[in-house]
């Protein structure tokens, strides 16, 4: 039995594919989550969508795709996400909890066990904490990279017993299928 569980939630996971948060399909992955955490497992959420969330919150302006305007729009919209979040999980009455982390969160000693400290009172305390990159002042120097990447930090730092990648992929492939032709699906990863 998995006692502590990391879901990775995609951008196109949360929106549908559309260009806005699809709360129905948000609702339905707080019901699950709170059946899990109701069966007294801990459950650690790893969310993209402050980007969309921004995009969404400021009537979905027409914007450069430089760095500065998707910062922009994850600051306005990282709220608003942790707002859907809190009031979807509230719901079951259930409290959530932001951790925003960066590379050096992860690389440095003592941030380290900084965010290690910080997860674990979460979870002693009930609290289901709802992670993603601080894409607001984080640049690539310092990224962690895609929140594929991030969750599977987290699953570290929290000492997961499981990891669940939630997106629109059908599996795990040796390339990114969106730019290489000849990636290939991988369906079972025996060894890691």
């Amino acid at each position: 039995m998995y006692h502590r569980i990391v879901v990775k939630l995609g951008t196109s996971v949360l929106t549908g594919g559309t260009a806005e948060l699809d709360r129905a399909q948000m609702v339905e992955i707080a019901r699950q989550c709170a059946t899990l955490h109701a069966e007294g497992r801990e459950v650690l959420v790893c969310s993209s969508g402050a980007i969309a969330a921004g995009r969404e919150s400021l009537n979905f302006p027409d914007l450069p795709t430089t760095v500065a305007a998707k910062q922009m729009l994850a600051a306005v919209g990282q709220p608003r996400l942790m707002l859907v979040w809190q009031q979807l999980f509230g719901l079951y009455r259930i409290q959530v909890g932001q951790v925003l982390l960066t590379r050096p969160d992860v690389k440095n000693r003592s941030r380290y066990l900084n965010a290690c400290d910080t997860l674990r009172t979460l979870l002693e305390h009930r609290i289901i904490p709802i992670v993603n990159e601080n894409d607001a002042v984080v640049t690539s120097e310092i990224k962690v990279g895609d929140n594929d990447n991030l969750s599977a930090l987290v699953a570290l730092l929290a000492e997961a017993d499981l990891l669940i990648l939630l997106t629109d992929q059908p599996g795990l492939y040796t390339a990114d299928p969106r730019s290489d032709s000849e990636a290939e699906l991988i369906p079972e990863v025996r060894p890691i």
